[in-house]
Formats: C-alpha cells, structure tokens, sequence
C-alpha cells in the first residue's frame, strides 16, 4: 500500500476509533452517576440499567481510545518520507 493512502485510511480509523472512545466515555459517565438500588440496579419504568455495565462502558472506551492512539502512530509513520 503507497504511503499515502495508508496515512489517510489510517488517520480517519484513528479518528473514528476516538469519537467511538470519546462516546462510549460519556455513556459510561452518565451511566456512572446513576442512583443504583442494594442490587445494583437502576429502573426508570422503560430500561433496567446494570452497575456491572458501567465498567464495561469504561474498558471498552479505553480499547477504543488505546486503538486510535495506535493508529495515529501508524499514519505518524506513514507520512514520514
């Protein structure tokens, strides 16, 4: 693959992958802040929330934020002469 198309197909995956870490970032915040009950559960009478969740949000926020980091490295690299 020429360099120059491995900079852009990489730069915008890195891209996507932050917009995708920065999103689930925030889901996993607001989810954070939730009033759970004893069993860690939050009800609003339409979606049954799970505390557990909120560490997942988080985990898969950092595998995304960790991926876009790895692929700007790359498109670094790329564009390099």
């Amino acid at each position: 693959m020429k360099r120059p198309v491995l900079f852009r197909v990489c730069a915008g995956l890195s891209a996507g992958a932050a917009l995708l870490g920065g999103a689930l970032a925030v889901v996993a915040w607001q989810r954070a802040g939730l009033p759970y009950n004893e069993q860690g559960h939050y009800f609003d009478g339409l979606v049954n929330v799970h505390e557990q969740s909120v560490l997942v949000y988080a985990l898969a926020a950092l595998a995304a934020l960790i991926l876009a980091g790895a692929l700007a490295w790359v498109a670094r690299r790329a564009r390099r002469p």
